[in-house]
């Protein structure tokens, strides 16, 4: 999730549109339902009177709605966030793509970028073997515990890697299966390089499994995305895995003129 923390401490010439987009980040974080003034005030450290203003403004134009004394996300993002999706050629090409996938169809299919140590989830196919995901689109995860992070971190440079786990004040464990340190994280991402492709073996959620392949990426700078197949760990098979992620792979190949 964007760290409303961060946001807050950012320096702008524009103050007033940083604290409205650290108030939003707070509101959209994960079990957020809404949130009252004071506690807003106290997250934001803001006089209540700011954030009651801000509260006002965002009211206005749709992009939070007040419940009695309390505020959640408004409408409006939801139109926004889907003019985005519209916008870029990737999301439509995969969700069009996906349906055709001969295995990989049938699952629960994703994808995301990477930002940071974390990823954010970009667009799903639902399959007819679904899988309920905590993770919903826009939301974003720790790198290290997803087989789409690991996929897209194992595409840098171990240096670059460390880099970005020290964003970490305590490494993500999700599971008992999650990787407990980068050194073990390290360790994977060889491991991952010379298969071609990660796996999530219950390390986001226990009786999930998941296997994930990056997206070729236009230079150094370019965006960091990847691919992934969700399916519940009893289903798992040998040659099942074999097809999702020659799937996955034939889905690659396809979304690789958007770069």
């Amino acid at each position: 999730m964007i760290d409303a923390g961060k946001l807050r401490d950012v320096r702008s010439t524009a103050p007033a549109v940083v604290r409205a987009a650290a108030l939003l980040a707070i509101l959209a974080e994960p079990g957020t339902e809404s949130t009252g003034l004071s506690d807003l005030a106290r997250r934001l450290e803001l006089p209540k009177s700011s954030v009651a203003n801000l509260c006002s403004a965002l009211e206005q134009v749709g992009f939070v709605r007040r419940i009695g004394s309390r505020y959640e996300l408004g409408h409006r993002l939801l139109e926004l966030g889907v003019a985005y999706s519209e916008r870029i050629d990737i999301i439509q090409e995969f969700k069009e793509a996906s349906e055709h996938l001969l295995w990989a169809s049938q699952e629960t299919i994703q994808l995301a970028i990477l930002d940071g140590a974390e990823i954010t989830y970009l667009a799903r196919h639902d399959g007819t073997q679904p899988v309920r995901l905590g993770a919903g689109i826009g939301r974003r995860m720790p790198a290290p515990c997803t087989a789409l992070g690991k996929a897209m971190l194992a595409d840098l440079e171990p240096d670059e890697v460390r880099a970005r786990m020290r964003a970490f004040a305590v490494f993500p464990v999700l599971t008992p299966n999650s990787k407990r340190s980068v050194a073990e994280l390290m360790e994977e991402l060889d491991v991952i390089r010379a298969r071609g492709y990660a796996v999530d073996d219950e390390e986001n959620s226990v009786g999930i499994v998941c296997y994930g392949i990056p997206l070729p990426t236009m230079g150094a700078t370019g965006p960091r995305r990847a691919i992934s197949v969700t399916l519940l760990k009893a289903r798992e098979t040998p040659e099942l895995r074999e097809r999702l992620v020659a799937d996955l792979q034939e889905l690659r190949s396809v979304l690789s003129l958007h770069r």
